[in-house]
């Protein structure tokens, strides 16, 4: 009798706390301090609303769209030249097929405005100035040239924002002649799971640190100085986006991650040894942050991965410091914080 009521108090025990914990695990609001009001993102399907273009008066139904959406559709219908090379564009097949492959990937949008939504929310109780995007937009960018496409996928000016969904279709896009020209080492990031990442990584760079120094501009900056800025960026969307892991943030596939940690100690040795940390020369290490099939020499490595050792030094000052993401963004000196993190390789 005993036992048996032991086991019922011990069930009624779990019952309470799962019922606290999903009380309390609410999904984060964003709050106009205005207002008093709830917001939330609400993206506009452009690519869609512009591939219903009628077999008819195309000029009219572009007119129509210009109005209501200026910011994307900046072209004068005025100029035959241009009207032609917009109607062109919805009439091409192959761009019509890649077309429907986005909204096969992507028939609704709804996880992607709950996470931006979250994103900005987690953004405001560290940066109080933050304010949702007046207007948020998908496109079909069908790039001529990969680089450029893979740069533009994303953008902001703060009023407005896009998100390119056919960059975010790979594997089956891929099969398209228009996007055979991306490399798999491009092509292995472009999909669903990492598109709130990135865009939140861009509007960071674009608006809310818009005046922190650039350091990849930065023709004096040191590796070390590169890596660290690249970090603090990886760092704060983990703690905006915490549904997501470190590998969609840092971009990168689960394996190539597991490889960035089985061989961190070699990375880190690479630098020093190699007194990469303090160089600035950039044709000495641009293969450990940039783009690219691997991290020359380091044999069979991903791409960037002194950007994977830089988000681990960030990662461990801020475990040892009580800052704030301002403050770290406010931190310019990237020595203190490669010294106050501790930093020591896993082996």
């Amino acid at each position: 009798m005993k036992k048996q009521r032991g086991l019922i108090i011990k069930n009624l025990i779990l019952i309470i706390a799962v019922v606290f914990a999903s009380c309390s695990q609410k999904s984060d609001k964003f709050i106009n301090e205005t207002t008093g009001k709830e917001e939330n993102i609400e993206i506009i399907r452009f690519d869609k609303e512009l591939f219903a273009a009628p077999q008819g008066d195309l000029k009219t139904f572009f007119s129509n769209l210009q109005k209501k959406y200026p910011e994307v559709m900046a072209v004068d219908l005025n100029d035959a030249r241009a009207l032609k090379m917009i109607s062109d564009f919805v009439s091409d097949k192959y761009v019509s097929d890649a077309q429907n492959i986005v909204e096969r990937t992507f028939p609704d949008l709804k996880f992607l405005e709950n996470d931006l939504t979250s994103a900005f929310a987690n953004l405001k109780k560290h940066h109080k100035q933050t304010v949702l995007p007046k207007r948020f937009f998908t496109l079909m960018s069908v790039p001529s040239d990969f680089s450029m496409g893979f740069e533009e996928r994303t953008y902001t000016n703060g009023d407005y924002c896009y998100i390119a969904l056919d960059l975010y279709s790979f594997p089956a896009i891929g099969k398209n002649p228009y996007y055979s020209q991306f490399p798999q080492y491009m092509t292995a990031t472009l999909s669903q799971r990492y598109i709130a990442p990135d865009f939140m990584r861009m509007y960071l760079k674009n608006v809310t640190y818009k005046n922190a120094p650039d350091m990849q501009m930065n023709p004096d900056a040191t590796l070390l100085d590169c890596i660290i800025e690249n970090g603090k960026y990886s760092y704060i969307i983990t703690q905006i986006l915490p549904s997501y892991t470190s590998f969609e943030i840092l971009r990168y596939t689960k394996e190539q991650e597991q490889w960035c940690q089985d061989n961190e100690k070699t990375i880190w040795a690479y630098i020093i040894q190699g007194r990469l940390l303090y160089e600035k020369d950039r044709s000495k290490f641009m293969s450990l942050i940039a783009e690219g099939p691997t991290s020359k020499p380091l044999g069979d490595s991903p791409a960037r991965v002194g950007n994977y050792i830089g988000y681990n030094i960030v990662k461990k000052f801020m475990d040892n410091e009580s800052i704030g993401l301002d403050s770290l963004m406010n931190l310019n000196n990237s020595q203190i914080i490669l010294e106050k993190s501790k930093y020591k390789p896993k082996k």
